[in-house]
C-alpha cells in the first residue's frame, strides 16, 4: 500500500515511556542443546575453565559447544554414585567433589586412570565409617582443609579428605541442614530446615542456635527454615527463607535487616531465594522459587526483576532460579527448572530499544536522521519516530527515508516518492513535476534506497535510486526528472547504467568521486570526462580484485579510499589511486551493511549479528546481539551520529552502542586434551606423560580435546597437525576429536590450535608426543642380533666345512693308516710265509709247504676282505641302517652255517631310522666282523646270538655264543692270536673312537658275551 502525504500533517501520536531498568537478554540451553536434565541445580566453572553442570540426571561438563554427560551405573563403582547432583566443589588440588541427593558424596579427579577417577562416598548399613546419609545438599570448605557436607537428618557433616572419614557435630536441635556459608571469622553457618540458623565452630565441633527456635511452632519467628546463604565480599550474609523474605545480617553494625514487598517501584519482589551470587560491579543477583531473578543494586537500594515470558525467546528460561553462578569472564549462569540461562556482558553491552507499537504491525527501520546533536529520527514501515534528546519519548509521523542538502533541505524517500520535508511542521511536498514521470511517481513495488547531488555538465542534479528502476536524475534547471523511460536523454544508454539494483550512492567529500554499489555489476565509478559509469567486477581469473559483484554497501576512510561490503564475497578494501582492491579474508562472506567508528574500525551486519574489523591488528571480531522476541536480529543500514554512537535496526526495535565502550571477545582461548583412547578404550592416565609410547598394535588412537568458549559469539574451531606424518593443518571445524588409524611404526608429535575469532589462532600449550615402536623382529636390537646370528651361522658354515675337510682327512689318514697297518702286516706275514715256505720247499718237508701257502692264501683273502669292508663302510650309499643290518646278516649267516653254527640276529624297530656316521658305520660293523670271525674261529660254539638295541640314547650291541669261552685275563693272547692281527685290543679302540666302549665277559665252559655301546643322536 502507498502512503502520499502532500499537505501538512499533524501529530498523529506521541509514545511516552518511564524510564526502565536495561533489559536483559538471555541465551538459554536446555536438553535439546545437549543437557542431561532441564532441571539445573548447580553450576560451577573448574581452574581448566570448563563449566560443570548439576542437573536431577546426571552431572554435565560444558566447554561452550559440547557437552560431556556422567552418570551413575548401577553396581558400577567406577561411576559417579548418584543422579540427583545438589552441589559441586573443587578443591585446590583440583579435585571435584558432588554432593548428590541419591548417593551420597562422589569426589572426581580428572588426571586419574578411568577406573579410579570416580571415588564414591555413599551410605553402607553395616559399615559404621562409611557416611551416615546418601542425601546431602551443600558443600564448603574450612580453613583447615576440612569439607563441610549440608546432610538430611545429619546436621552438618566433617570430611576428612586425606583420612576419608566423616564426623558429626553433637546434637543441637533440628538435624536437616539445607544450606552452608562459611563467615570471614572462620565460623561455619548452617541453614536448617526448622531451627533457623545453626553457628558452627569447625575447629571444635561445637555449635550453637537461637534458643527461640527450640520451639519449632512458636510463630513471628524470621527465618524458621533457611533455603540459601550468601556471604559477599563486604562479609555481610544473606538469607533466603520459606518466609518469602530476604534477610541480610549486617557485618559492620551487627543487625539483621529484613526485605519485603511494600507495593512500591523497586522493591524486593516476595520469593523463597534459592541462590546468590554477586557481580564485579557490586549487583547482587538473587533466585527465586517462584519469581524469577532479582538484581538488588545496592547503592540504589532498588531491586531489578526479570522474568520467564513464554512469547519472547529472549527471556528468563523459567521463573524457578535453582543457582546463579558468575564465571571468571563475567558471564552470569543461572539454572532453572527448565534450562540454563546465561547473561553476558558483551552482549548487554548492546541495549535494545523498543519502539511503542500501535497495532499488531511489525516495525521495520528503514533509516535514521539526527535533526541535531542527541536527537534521533527512525525512519519506519510506519512512518517517522522522533525521540527527544532530554527524553525517551516517540512521536510517530508516516515518512521512511532521509537525506540532508548541501543547502540544508531535508528530503525523506518512501515506497511512493521522494518528498521534501519542512521539519518545522512536517509538512512535506513531492519535487515539481514528479507526477510526470513514469517510474518516480508511484514507485512500483519498491522505494528509494539512496539519494545525492551531484552535476552533469555543471548541471546540478539530484540522483535518488528507486531500488530495481536503475537510477532517476531531478534537473533543478528543469525541474524535472529523468529517468529509464525518458527517451530523450537515454540516461542508461548515455551514462552506462546497466544494473538496476543500485543500493546506495555515495560521493565523495575529498576528492568528489562518484560511487555507485549495485547488486550485479559490482562498484561502479562515475568517470567526469565522459559522463559514464565504469565498473570494477569480480575477475575469476585475478587474485586480487572484487570478491563478488553483489556489492551491498560502502563507505570511505579519511585517506579517500572505500571499505566495500559485499553478499557472498565479505569485506574489501577499495585503493582509490591505483583502482586495486584487497579482500579480507578473516571477514564473514554474507555482509549487508558499513560503517566506520571513530577510530577508523568498519562495522558491519552479517547475519542479524554486528562485526568488527580492525584494521591494526588484523583481528575480526563477531558480535551476538540481543534479540529478546528472538526475530531475525539487525538488518538495514548501520548510523553513526555526531557523538560517534552507532545504531543498527531490528523488527521493532534498534540498538545503540558506543564502539569505544564494546569490549573485545575473550583475549585467549585455552586448550585441553580432555581423553586419549586406543581402540576406543580411554587411556586417560597416559595424558600425564609427555611423550606416549604405544606398541606397534595399538596404533588407532583416539583424542578428544576442548576449548572453553563461553563470552564469544563463534563456536570455537580446531586444526591439527601430526609431524611425522604431515606437516599441513588439517581443518576440523567444531569437531572435538580427531581420530589416528593405522599410524605407521615412527615417532609422530601432536599439534593442536583453536579459534574463535577469524585469522586468531591459539596454540595448545601441552607437548603430546607419540611413538608406535615396532614388534620385535623390526627393531634395530633384533636386527643386529640378525646380522650377528648370519655371520656365526656363515662363521658355523665355515668352520663345519674346514672341521669336516679335516675330519674327512683324518678318516683318509686314518684309513690310510688302517690300511697301512693291515696291508703292511699282511704282507709282513706273507712275506714271512713265503720265507718259511721257500725253506720247506728246499728242505722238501711238503707237509709243512703246504700249510704256509695255506697260510698265505688265507692272509691275503683276509687281507683282500678287509680292505672291502673299509670301502663298503665310507660309501654314502650305505649310510642307511637298513643297509648295514642286511650287509651284517648278509656277512654272518653263511659264514656260520659253514660251521653248523645256529645264528640268531635281533633289533629294535626303531633303529632302522638311525643315521650313523661314517666313523661309527665302519667301526661298529668292523667290530661286529671281528666277534664273529673270533666266535668262528675259537668258540666251538654251536650257537650265536647278537642283538642290537637303544638305550638312554646309546646304540647297544650284544654277542653271546655258547662256546667254550676262555679267560678273559688270557686277552693278550687272544689278541696275538686273531686272524686280522688286531684282536681284541682293535674292538676296544674302535669303540673309544665312538666315544662308546666294548667289554668282554667270558668263563670257560660257560661261552663269549662282547657288548658294544656308544652315543648316537
Amino acid at each position: 500500500m502507498h502512503r502520499v502525504y502532500i499537505t501538512i500533517i499533524s501529530l498523529l501520536t506521541c509514545y511516552h515511556s518511564w524510564a526502565q531498568p536495561a533489559s536483559l537478554y538471555f541465551e538459554n540451553i536446555t536438553t535439546q542443546n545437549g543437557l542431561s536434565h532441564n532441571k539445573v541445580n548447580c553450576i560451577i566453572q573448574d581452574k581448566r575453565g570448563f563449566i560443570w553442570i548439576g542437573t536431577d540426571d546426571g552431572l554435565n561438563r560444558y566447554d561452550g559447544s559440547h557437552f560431556t554427560i556422567f552418570k551413575n551405573n548401577p553396581g558400577d563403582t567406577t561411576s559417579i554414585s548418584g543422579n540427583i547432583i545438589r552441589d559441586i566443589f573443587e578443591d585446590e588440588n583440583e579435585v571435584l567433589w558432588v554432593a548428590t541427593a541419591d548417593g551420597g558424596l562422589t569426589r572426581y579427579d580428572y588426571r586419574l586412570e578411568p577406573g579410579r577417577q570416580f571415588r564414591q562416598f555413599k551410605n553402607k548399613p553395616n559399615d559404621s565409617l562409611s557416611i551416615p546419609v546418601n542425601i546431602i545438599f551443600k558443600i564448603v570448605q574450612d580453613s583447615q582443609g576440612y569439607l563441610w557436607l549440608a546432610s538430611s537428618g545429619f546436621y552438618a557433616l566433617r570430611f576428612d579428605k586425606k583420612t576419608e572419614r566423616f564426623s558429626q557435630i553433637a546434637n543441637a536441635g533440628t538435624k536437616t541442614v539445607l544450606a552452608l556459608t562459611l563467615r570471614n571469622t572462620g565460623e561455619l553457618w548452617a541453614g536448617r530446615q526448622g531451627g533457623g540458623l545453626l553457628k558452627i565452630n569447625p575447629v571444635t565441633m561445637t555449635a550453637t542456635m537461637d534458643a527461640r527456635y527450640a520451639d519449632l511452632y512458636s510463630k513471628d519467628l524470621p527465618h524458621v527454615t533457611i533455603t540459601s546463604l550468601f556471604t559477599d565480599t563486604k562479609k555481610n550474609t544473606w538469607f533466603g527463607s520459606w518466609d518469602w523474605q530476604l534477610y541480610k545480617y549486617d557485618h559492620l553494625s551487627g543487625k539483621e535487616l529484613t526485605f519485603k514487598n511494600a507495593g512500591r517501584p523497586g522493591d524486593f519482589q516476595s520469593d523463597e531465594i534459592l541462590s546468590f551470587a554477586e557481580a564485579r560491579n557490586g549487583l547482587l543477583w538473587m533466585g527465586g522459587r517462584n519469581n524469577g531473578l532479582q538484581i538488588y543494586d545496592q547503592s540504589a537500594n532498588k531491586f531489578y526483576n526479570y522474568l520467564h515470558d513464554p512469547a519472547r525467546g529472549g527471556t528468563l528460561a523459567d521463573n524457578e532460579v535453582n543457582c546463579i553462578f558468575i564465571d571468571n569472564q563475567g558471564l552470569v549462569w543461572i539454572g532453572t527448572s527448565m534450562g540454563i540461562s546465561i547473561s553476558k556482558p558483551l552482549q548487554n553491552q548492546f541495549q535494545q530499544n523498543f519502539l511503542p507499537r500501535t497495532g499488531k504491525r511489525n516495525i521495520s527501520i528503514n533509516d535514521f536522521y539526527e535533526p541535531a546533536p542527541g536527537e534521533l529520527w527512525l525512519g519506519t514501515s510506519e512512518g517517522i519516530y522522533t525521540r527527544d534528546k532530554n527524553a525517551d519519548t516517540f512521536c510517530l509521523r508516516s515518512i521512511t527515508k532521509f537525506y540532508k542538502s548541501l543547502s540544508g533541505d531535508l528530503y525523506v524517500g518512501s515506497d511512493y516518492s521522494l518528498f521534501k520535508l519542512n521539519p518545522e511542521n512536517f509538512s512535506i511536498s513531492m519535487l515539481p513535476n514528479t507526477d510526470k514521470d513514469t517510474v518516480m511517481y508511484q514507485i512500483i513495488r519498491s522505494s528509494i534506497v539512496s539519494v545525492i547531488e551531484d552535476s552533469i555538465n555543471k548541471e546540478p542534479v539530484l540522483i535518488a535510486s528507486p531500488y530495481g528502476h536503475f537510477l532517476a536524475y531531478y534537473f533543478w534547471s528543469q525541474n524535472q526528472w529523468s529517468s529509464r523511460l525518458d527517451t530523450s536523454r537515454q540516461i542508461l544508454k548515455t551514462f552506462n547504467i546497466t544494473d538496476n539494483l543500485v543500493r546506495k550512492l555515495y560521493k565523495s567529500p575529498n576528492n568528489g568521486n562518484l560511487y555507485m554499489a549495485t547488486g550485479k555489476h559490482g562498484l561502479a565509478i562515475w568517470d567526469r570526462k565522459t559522463n559514464s559509469f565504469s565498473y570494477i567486477k569480480n575477475d575469476p581469473t585475478l587474485t586480487d580484485g572484487l570478491s563478488n559483484n553483489n556489492v551491498t554497501d560502502l563507505v570511505e576512510d579519511d585517506v579517500g579510499n572505500l571499505w566495500i561490503t559485499t553478499h557472498g564475497g565479505g569485506l574489501q578494501y577499495f585503493n582509490a589511486a591505483n583502482r586495486s582492491i584487497r579482500h579480507i579474508p578473516a571477514s564473514n562472506n554474507l555482509l549487508r551493511s558499513i560503517s566506520l567508528d571513530n577510530a577508523g574500525n568498519p562495522w558491519m551486519i552479517s547475519n542479524g549479528n554486528i562485526d568488527k574489523y580492525d584494521p591494526d591488528s588484523g583481528i575480526y571480531s563477531t558480535y551476538q546481539l540481543p534479540d529478546i522476541d528472538k526475530t531475525t536480529g539487525v538488518d538495514g543500514s548501520i548510523f553513526k551520529n555526531s557523538l560517534g554512537h552507532l545504531f543498527v535496526a531490528g523488527t521493532n526495535y534498534f540498538i545503540e552502542f558506543d564502539p569505544a565502550k564494546i569490549t573485545q571477545t575473550q583475549p585467549t582461548l585455552p586448550i585441553y586434551i580432555t581423553d586419549f583412547r586406543i581402540f576406543n578404550q580411554s587411556k586417560n592416565q597416559l595424558l600425564k606423560q609427555e611423550h606416549i609410547s604405544l606398541s606397534y598394535n595399538q596404533n588407532f588412537i583416539t583424542i578428544e580435546f576442548a576449548a572453553p568458549n563461553f563470552a564469544g559469539n563463534r563456536a570455537a574451531e580446531f586444526q591439527y597437525r601430526l609431524s611425522g606424518l604431515n606437516e599441513d593443518w588439517t581443518e576440523l571445524g567444531t569437531e572435538n576429536k580427531v581420530n589416528l588409524s593405522n599410524l605407521a611404526i615412527g615417532t609422530y608429535s601432536f599439534q593442536l590450535r583453536a579459534t574463535n575469532r577469524p585469522g586468531i589462532w591459539y596454540n595448545y600449550k601441552g607437548k603430546l608426543v607419540i611413538t608406535i615402536t615396532p614388534p620385535f623382529y623390526k627393531t634395530w636390537w633384533f636386527f643386529a642380533i640378525c646380522i650377528v646370528g648370519m655371520a656365526g651361522i656363515i662363521y658355523a658354515i665355515y668352520r663345519y666345512r674346514i672341521n669336516e675337510i679335516i675330519r674327512r682327512q683324518d678318516i683318509r689318514n686314518k684309513i690310510a693308516q688302517d690300511l697301512h697297518d693291515n696291508v703292511g702286516s699282511t704282507l709282513s706275514s706273507i712275506g714271512v710265509y713265503s720265507q718259511v715256505a721257500k725253506i720247506y720247499n728246499q728242505q722238501q718237508k711238503n707237509e709243512q709247504l703246504r700249510d704256509a701257502l695255506d697260510k698265505i692264501s688265507e692272509t691275503s683273502g683276509n687281507m683282500i676282505s678287509e680292505m672291502s669292508d673299509i670301502v663298503w663302510t665310507i660309501n654314502p650309499r650305505n649310510d642307511s641302517m637298513p643297509v648295514m643290518l642286511q650287509r651284517m646278516e648278509s656277512f654272518a649267516k653263511p659264514l656260520l652255517a659253514a660251521r653248523e653254527i645256529r645264528f640268531h640276529f635281533d633289533y629294535d624297530p626303531g633303529i632302522e631310522s638311525l643315521s650313523l656316521g661314517m666313523t661309527q658305520r665302519k667301526n661298529f660293523y668292523l667290530i661286529f666282523k671281528e666277534a664273529v670271525n673270533n666266535a668262528v674261529k675259537y668258540a666251538e660254539c654251536l650257537n650265536l646270538y647278537v642283538t642290537i638295541q637303544t638305550r638312554n640314547f646309546r646304540l647297544e650291541m650284544i654277542i653271546r655264543d655258547d662256546g667254550k669261552g676262555f679267560e678273559v685275563h688270557h686277552l693278550t693272547e687272544h689278541n696275538r692270536l686273531s686272524l686280522s692281527g688286531n684282536g681284541f685290543k682293535n674292538m676296544t679302540v674302535r669303540a673309544k673312537e665312538m666315544k662308546g666302549s666294548c667289554e668282554f665277559l667270558s668263563e670257560p665252559g660257560k661261552g663269549t658275551t662282547v657288548t658294544l655301546q656308544f652315543p648316537i643322536t
